[in-house]
């Protein structure tokens, strides 16, 4: 049984029989009366248990109703209740938790009292609550006589409350919580289990179930924390929509989020949420559930990326690659994963970034102790590529974990020379040895020995060092259970792909200049191949190109026009379906670049044979939805086609000229001059540029 210390004091005031109205609790406690309802609340379940009740008399009193061989029982039971001396860190946790949740000042004197600390430290814990709330946007007022309460946007309140049990939170304990939602057997750290007061452990099992049943409707599906992280916020919505908090939005965003495919899912939710919890939840919630499941998208299919995200992402994602290749002298194109994986996991991420929508990494410490080269040089990559967009550590942990994993994959593994430690050195280690050998591969060689053999050993000859005793003149190793559990093999791994990554870092770095000057046969023949495919795909740019005039009240009349007459020029076959794919493309989001009056239309088709880029100019303007999510006027239609397979260098071709769509100020002058032969010349020049830039290895196409 888990009471606060607040709810004690309540329980043993009434089990000495004394009699008490809520404001006189309050006033005993120096809380708020609705601080005591939600003490009461929180007891029933635990007097149900014991067969025992609160009860008021005529006159409002409160006292305990049962049989007294039950009163003892449970008096017996409090009062063996120890108080728990907690760390500073889950102090402030459950300070943070307790301020959230609440929503009214909090008196010092009572947080003290409930976390049997003096007043003085309680002071000293809310100068840590309040740094953390500021990265949500939120404030800490503490005022004399008055106490402490976190104020701030709903929304924001709601992040930091999901932030909050995810960074606290095991994601098994969380998953056999939902699986045992009613078992009393269920057995959740101490902290956990008060985070978790935030929500309604009754409500969360039908809430996974409504999630369950329509994540089968999306077309993609979700990765473990992003279905979590969805989960616990619809708990706490549930929760606050309850307490009549409900989150504010505009019209404009409202709007935008109806447009999206996501929003009927996000109805659908609501709908089975409103049924199986007896609430209604306002259109504003279902506008932030749609968010919720934007952000948690993860495509895993390449044939996607250029359909479902802007070719501007695509082109970032290869900027970020260039920039850690030469930071690192370390070639990251050779990965034939990293490209892809980066543009799956940067467009959700960075429309949740934009929505304030951050997620939790239970890896970014570790990752950045692990990686701290990488993680620092991906901290100012991603300040040049993005520089509008604040990544959080926990966002550029998990970039350092896709980086990571392409230089494990791309090379050779490293065999690790491992020496394992124990107290003799001789019997235990023998046998972490033999368990060592059989679960990982890459420890190739161990040696064995005790710990009053270190000081004959030079642990600079060895990779990995796993010792079962605590080492007190070395800091960089491994301590495990002689019997390897779990979460021992965990860490080992950790360790061995921290060793990989170093030595293949290392090696380059060491060889660079040896790297540089050597070209194998091989090498050569992918380089000469590479310019081929660049020069293939630029060729077709330039022989497809064409400026024509095109008319029509909506896409579906101009696009049909457009594709007509490209037919007509062969450059590309006449196929209504291309039609079909670009209204759909369409559909899935606004084509309008924001700040112009440009839209661009691209999909890939299967009778497309070649790569193209044409210019169309509307004789009447129409209105579109926009990039940003709001309508605009459109006077200049830029189609882009691909085949189905096109390769990289033609993805990666198409992708340069649409970032000059919204990266240079020239590109859009030269498309409201109307006049062919200057735009002719301006995308001639930068794709020389850029053809020169993929010669020489470099990324600056100015």
């Amino acid at each position: 049984m888990y009471v606060t210390g607040r709810e004690r004091k309540i329980l043993e005031l009434l089990l000495e029989g004394e009699e008490m109205t809520i404001k006189d609790l309050a006033e005993h406690l120096d809380v708020s009366t609705r601080t005591i309802h939600r003490d009461l609340k929180g007891l029933d379940s635990v007097l149900q248990a014991s067969e025992l009740r609160i009860e008021r008399t005529d006159h409002s009193l409160l006292f305990l109703e049962g049989e007294v061989g039950q009163k003892e029982e449970m008096k017996r039971e409090i009062l063996g209740q120890s108080f728990v001396d907690y760390t500073s860190d889950e102090r402030q946790l459950l300070l943070l938790s307790k301020l959230l949740e609440t929503r009214e000042p909090l008196k010092l004197v009572g947080l003290a009292s409930e976390l049997n600390v003096t007043v003085v430290t309680i002071s000293n814990d809310l100068d840590k609550v309040e740094e953390h709330v500021k990265n949500f946007d939120l404030e800490l007022v503490r005022k004399r006589g008055y106490g402490v309460e976190i104020i701030g946007d709903e929304k924001r309140i709601r992040e930091a409350m999901s932030h909050l049990i995810m960074s606290h939170m095991d994601e098994i304990d969380f998953l056999t919580l939902l699986g045992n939602q009613a078992s009393a057997g269920v057995v959740i750290n101490e902290i956990a289990q008060q985070l978790l007061g935030l929500v309604n452990i009754e409500g969360l099992a039908k809430i996974e179930e409504a999630v369950r049943e329509v994540r089968t409707t999306l077309s993609y599906d979700f990765s473990d924390d992003a279905y979590i992280g969805l989960v616990i916020h619809l708990a706490l919505a549930v929760e606050r929509i309850r307490q009549k908090e409900t989150i504010q939005i505009d019209e404009e965003y409202l709007n935008q989020m109806k447009r999206m495919k996501e929003f009927t899912s996000a109805v659908s939710l609501r709908e089975k949420l409103e049924r199986n919890l007896d609430l209604v939840i306002p259109e504003a919630e279902v506008a932030y559930i749609t968010g919720h499941l934007m952000g948690a998208k993860a495509r895993f299919d390449k044939d996607y990326w250029l359909e479902e995200s802007s070719l501007s992402t695509a082109f970032k994602a290869k900027q970020l690659i260039e920039f850690m290749t030469k930071r690192m002298s370390y070639d990251f194109h050779r990965s034939n994963r990293l490209l892809n994986d980066l543009v799956v996991h940067l467009k959700p991420s960075i429309y949740r970034l934009q929505q304030n929508m951050e997620i939790v990494n239970p890896f970014t410490d570790q990752l950045e102790s692990d990686y701290p080269e990488l993680f620092r040089l991906l901290e100012d990559g991603i300040k040049h590529v993005f520089p509008d967009v604040r990544f959080p550590k926990d966002e550029v942990a998990y970039l350092v974990m896709h980086f990571a994993s392409a230089i494990i994959n791309m090379e050779d593994r490293k065999p690790v020379k491992t020496l394992v430690v124990c107290s003799s050195g001789v019997g235990t280690a023998k046998i972490l040895s033999a368990k060592l050998s059989q679960q990982f591969s890459a420890i190739e060689s161990i040696d064995h020995g005790s710990l009053f053999d270190l000081k004959q050993k030079n642990l600079k000859e060895y990779d990995l060092v796993i010792s079962t005793v605590p080492l007190t003149d070395s800091e960089d190793y491994v301590l495990v259970n002689p019997i390897l559990q779990e979460k021992d093999s965990q860490k080992i791994a950790s360790a061995i792909r921290k060793v990989q990554v170093s030595s293949q870092l290392e090696k380059k770095q060491e060889n660079k200049e040896e790297i540089q000057e050597e070209l194998t046969w091989n090498a050569l023949r992918k380089s000469v191949e590479n310019t081929r495919n660049y020069v293939d795909a630029i060729a077709e740019i330039l022989d497809g190109f064409i400026v024509t005039k095109a008319s029509g009240q909506d896409s579906n009349e101009f696009l049909h026009q457009i594709i007509g007459e490209l037919a007509a020029n062969d450059i590309v076959p006449y196929e209504p379906r291309i039609v079909h794919r670009l209204l759909e493309r369409e559909k899935i989001g606004g084509l309008g670049i924001p700040g112009s009056s440009v839209a661009l239309f691209h999909t890939r088709i299967e009778r497309v044979e070649h790569i193209s880029f044409t210019v169309h100019l509307l004789e009447t303007p129409v209105n579109l939805g926009g990039m940003d999510g709001g309508m605009m006027e459109v006077d200049t239609i830029l189609l882009m086609l691909t085949p189905l397979e096109p390769p990289e260098e033609s993805l990666e071709t198409l992708s340069f000229l649409s970032s000059l769509l919204v990266e240079e100020e020239a590109c859009t002058e030269a498309l409201q001059s109307k006049d062919e032969e200057t735009m002719e010349r301006y995308f001639s020049r930068r794709l020389h540029q850029f053809f020169k830039t993929k010669i020489k290895g470099d990324d600056d196409h100015e």
